[in-house]
């Protein structure tokens, strides 16, 4: 027999789960074993609803006096008929439907992204490599000579087993969620966040600090920074293991990014009046050749000396 048009099943995030091809009009859905659709939803009636078409590719729904009726696009349908377009979606206690047409026009094809590096095992060991490259780096500018085991070994020992717990982690959230687990995509995302965030923390804020003579990136500027790093780890995590929209991901993580500078900044004003260890000094010491400004006269060393002191006899 030929198909008429096909209703479409769809989830909470409205992709399509499952699809049923309309052999004949009129359509009764419902609980109903003699229904012509059969949904397994508590919340619909044995007979919910009737589907006849309505020409120019318009549907009407026909109600049957069910208790919880029926929505049409989230609004409450008062009536007991209907009708609705291809793109409607009608809700009938917690199941979605809607009706496409055979002749129904599809968007054209996406191309695929180039992103195989990232689902691949050498790309998750250039990252593991990246990351371990990071951390010596970091550890070998403090180096010191009675602990050479640390600046050799606890790269290896701390930063792989975090990785893999990290990855496995969202691998099985994934796994559970959407059915993939991508563990090789997540373990390649957070080694190179990782990598970065240790080069910005343990790299790059302190000898930009150094090179100005000044104290605002380390103490300001990193922190917004490293919780915008974060977010954007969170955003990547997070659209492997769901199919939440990008748009909507991004403006959540935008909120989240917000939010928590705005915390950080409400901590640091609160706490950091009497703290000493907010005091504003250089922690990086870097050759003469990076200092791009010019550094302190004794008269305002001394001045600063002794505002220090005021402060600290109050």
């Amino acid at each position: 027999m030929e198909k008429l048009a096909w209703i479409e099943i769809l989830d909470r995030h409205s992709d399509v789960c499952m699809r049923y091809p309309v052999l004949e009009w009129p359509v009764k859905f419902g609980r109903a074993y003699y229904s012509d659709i059969v949904v397994d939803d508590p919340y619909v009636a044995p007979h919910h609803i009737e589907i006849n078409p309505a020409g120019n590719n318009c549907y009407r729904i026909l109600g049957l006096g069910s208790i919880n009726g029926m929505t049409i696009n989230k609004m409450a349908c008062s009536n007991s008929e209907a009708i609705i377009s291809a793109n409607d979606i009608v809700r009938i206690g917690h199941t979605q439907l809607r009706i496409r047409p055979v002749d129904f026009v599809v968007i054209a094809e996406k191309p695929l992204k180039s992103v195989t590096w990232m689902r691949s095992w050498p790309g998750l060991v250039m990252g593991c490599l990246t990351l371990l490259f990071a951390h010596f780096l970091t550890l070998w500018l403090e180096y010191n000579r009675d602990e050479i085991y640390k600046l050799l070994v606890a790269p290896l020992l701390s930063d792989i087993p975090a990785l893999l717990v990290w990855a496995g982690f969202w691998a099985l959230i994934g796994k559970v969620l959407s059915g993939r687990a991508n563990f090789v995509a997540h373990g390649v995302i957070a080694s190179f966040v990782a990598a970065l965030l240790m080069l910005l923390y343990g790299f790059v804020f302190g000898y930009i600090d150094f090179s100005l003579n000044t104290s605002v990136t380390t103490n300001v500027l990193s922190g917004v920074i490293g919780i915008l790093v974060v977010c954007w780890l969170l955003y990547r995590h997070v659209g492997l293991v769901s199919r939440v929209n990008k748009v909507k991901l991004g403006i959540s993580m935008v909120v989240f990014s917000i939010s928590l500078v705005g915390i950080d900044f409400s901590i640091a004003k609160w706490s950091g009046d009497d703290d000493l260890s907010r005091m504003s000094y250089l922690r990086t010491i870097g050759p003469p050749y990076l200092l791009l400004s010019h550094g302190k006269s004794l008269d305002e060393f001394l001045q600063g000396a002794a505002n220090l002191k005021l402060r600290l006899d109050d």
